[in-house]
Order: structure tokens, then sequence, then C-alpha cells
């Protein structure tokens, strides 16, 4: 039988991804699942983050500071405030930082979403779901929301 104890959702926070997430949490419900919420902030001067004025440090606190208010929001309506969910955000090259998470953590799935958010490094994220399926040393699970 196949044991999925801990579940690992990537957001970007693009509607296709919020999407993806009822399935994350779907199959989290169905297994008894730990499930990690994570944003890896690749680039602290996206447009994602809504700029502000001062040096490379301000930028770098304002997408810290937003992303953990968007993933408390995600927490508490889009999981019900889930004791069994834990959000995480890492700052850095983005695969390097998921398969950071998935060791640490132990997970035994990914889930993703097919499409990101518009205002993200789209380049730096394309082949993301390839690179996990081929490198990653658990399933990876893409949900296309048929959305083109």
């Amino acid at each position: 039988m196949v044991e999925l104890q801990r579940i690992l959702f990537l957001t970007d926070f693009s509607p296709e991804s919020t999407q993806a997430l009822e399935y994350a949490r779907e199959l989290a419900d169905k297994f008894g699942s730990r499930l990690y919420v994570l944003h890896v902030i690749v680039d602290a001067t996206s447009k994602l983050y809504n700029m502000v004025s001062g040096d490379y440090h301000a930028l770098d606190r304002n997408a810290q500071e937003k992303t953990r208010e968007w993933l408390d929001k995600l927490h508490r309506e889009q999981l019900h405030s889930s004791p069994n969910c834990e959000t995480l955000i890492e700052r850095g090259e983005l695969f390097e930082h998921v398969l950071k998470v998935v060791h640490e953590k132990h997970i035994d799935l990914i889930v993703m979403s097919a499409h990101t958010h518009p205002g993200f490094h789209i380049h730096l994220i394309s082949n993301l779901p390839e690179k996990l399926v081929r490198k990653a040393p658990c399933h990876v699970f893409v949900v296309h929301t048929g959305t083109a």
C-alpha cells in the first residue's frame, strides 16, 4: 500500500497554484499526511512582491513579509488553520531549495501546479516539474488546471 506521510506543496500564489492546493489538501486528508506548503523567494526584486523603496535588504525583508502574510492567509483560509500543516519560506535558487526541503522533511510526494504566476520569472521555473520528476527522490504530482 502507498504511504504518503509527508506531502510538499509548492506555491507561487497564482490562481493555478491555489487550485492545485486542493489536490494537495485532499491527498493529505485522505492519507492522514503532514502537509508542508513552500514558497521559494527566487528574486526579492520581483514585481510579485510589490516593490518598495530602499536597498536590497529592504526589498528582501518586504518579500519575506509578503510571503509570510500570504502563507498565513492561505493556511487560514484554504487549509482552515489545519494543525497538520506547516508553511515554509526559502530564499535562493528554486530547484536547489525544493530538493533541500524534500531531504530535510523526508517528503514522500511533491504537488505543484503546471502553471505559474505571470509576474514570476517563468524562465527560472518552466522546466521545474521535469527536473523534479527526474531528480527528486520522491513522487511528483503536477496539476494541470485546464488554463492555457
